[in-house]
């Protein structure tokens, strides 16, 4: 079946010379992003980056048909360019869709895909400042193009639960969402539970999340069992549990995203010292997030009754994981991160979020304490029924007598102004404790430190 898009205007978009999309209409950037792209790089629909270094390469306008694909499409557009100086300008005057032909061999995400359609499961797929690209609402007809600037936070509201991971931590952090309650706006009857993962490339560039839906079977889907009815007691009862986390932690995520998308320029040209001041201004958000956010686990981790799931995680896909969520800022202070082989596994068992929080909290101070320049190796073993990962740099390192008191709470070692709260490590080993695990140091004072993750071997 072929749908011709009848565009009242041209779409239209523009390449630097460098062949970075820097500027798109809706429709064209819906594409871009759909073939792996990301916001401000280079274009990623091949026979489109084709035509236009031919453009710039000749230094003439050009007419001529390319064909294109997303995820279900074939697209036939005609399109227009016109070289300059600082680039080349793309004008589409014509766009005809088809839908891709059933195949046999059919990848796993796209199985995945097929699977959700049936189970009436549905998908949205934000760009980095979380606006919807496209979305499918199991139950409703919900049209993706009057979406193309709706945020997911004005599409979805939050419903905190004491047993989810909150979502704008996550989003803040690049981090995974899982099995988060949200009621859909259009109907505030309708609760959802949101599942998601962010885009990042091997390049550690962060395009946006990719989110699934399904109905909730109940308001809340929560088990209401003695032990959950005392927890959320507890939790009812705590100052950031239910009280001050949630009141921070949303106007928080705001800021940052805002902050991001000015000093990204996303909206339009800005002189360069507003946007390091809207960097500025993100940065100092995310340092305001982190510290809430470590209070809430700080009094989570210390709750009698607190336990994590037991997922059946991989040691060394959590380790590129993490390390692609810092990856820029490994990137700012030259360090290079040093990761086993994709090939090489290491499965284990423990709280998928939680024990990729703790390669973050221990990847980030070793890139934070790390010189300029260095290289911190992460690696994979089994020891005694134990997989173990572990985080080496090159830093100052740590005394013997000093290595007990790092994991203490609130103890930095005299540190100050290296924008950390003291509690990274404190909550770190209790949160290995809790999925059975261990977290040691090793270390002496010049020659660098090494911290090892140890859990269960998953059977």
């Amino acid at each position: 079946m072929t749908t011709s898009a009848t565009l009242a205007q041209a779409v239209r978009g523009r390449l630097d010379v460098g062949g970075n999309l820097v500027k798109a209409d809706p429709l064209l950037m819906r594409l871009h992003l759909r073939s792996g792209g990301f916001e401000g790089g280079p274009i990623a629909i091949p026979q489109l980056a084709s035509l236009c270094q031919l453009s710039i390469r000749l230094n003439m306008s050009l007419s001529r048909p390319i064909d294109a694909s997303d995820d279900e499409n074939l697209i036939d557009m005609w399109v227009e360019t016109k070289p300059s100086d600082d680039g080349v300008a793309i004008s589409i005057i014509d766009w005809n869709e088809r839908r891709l032909p059933v195949r046999s061999d059919v990848s796993e995400s796209e199985r995945q895909r097929d699977f959700d359609k049936l189970n009436s499961v549905g998908r949205v797929r934000t760009d980095s400042a979380l606006r919807i690209l496209e979305i499918s609402v199991p139950g409703f007809a919900v049209k993706t193009n009057d979406l193309s600037e709706q945020r997911m936070l004005e599409m979805f509201d939050i419903i905190p639960s004491s047993d989810q991971s909150d979502f704008v931590e996550a989003i803040a952090e690049r981090q995974p969402v899982r099995e988060q309650s949200v009621r859909f706006n259009p109907d505030h009857s309708k609760i959802f539970q949101l599942s998601g993962q962010p885009l990042i490339n091997r390049a550690g560039i962060y395009s946006g999340y990719q989110f699934r839906l399904r109905p909730a079977a109940s308001t809340t889907e929560m088990d209401i069992s003695p032990d959950n009815e005392n927890q959320g007691n507890l939790i009812s009862n705590s100052l950031f549990g239910s009280q001050l986390g949630p009141a921070l932690r949303q106007p928080l995520g705001k800021i940052i995203a805002n902050a991001e998308t000015i000093g990204a320029k996303l909206e339009g040209p800005l002189r360069g010292d507003y946007a390091s001041y809207a960097k500025d201004i993100a940065s100092a958000g995310r340092h305001l997030m982190d510290l809430v956010n470590d209070l809430s686990d700080l009094e989570a981790v210390e709750r009698p009754n607190f336990k994590v799931a037991a997922d059946d995680i991989d040691l060394v896909d959590l380790a590129h994981r993490a390390a692609g969520l810092l990856a820029v800022k490994a990137s700012d202070h030259q360090v290079r991160i040093d990761l086993p082989s994709e090939d090489k596994t290491a499965p284990a068992k423990g709280e998928f979020r939680r024990a990729l929080q703790i390669l973050v909290n221990l990847i980030g101070n070793a890139i934070r304490y790390s010189p300029d320049g260095s290289v911190i190796k992460i690696r994979v073993d089994q020891i005694d029924g134990l997989a173990t990962i572990s985080v080496s740099d090159l830093g100052d390192g740590i005394a013997a007598e000093d290595h007990p008191k790092i994991f203490e709470k609130f103890e930095r070692l005299g540190r100050s102004g290296d924008g950390g709260s003291g509690l990274g490590l404190f909550i770190s080993r209790r949160l290995a404790t809790a999925m059975d695990g261990s977290l040691e140091v090793e270390s002496k004072p010049g020659k660098g430190a090494k911290f090892t993750l140890s859990l269960p071997v998953r059977e």
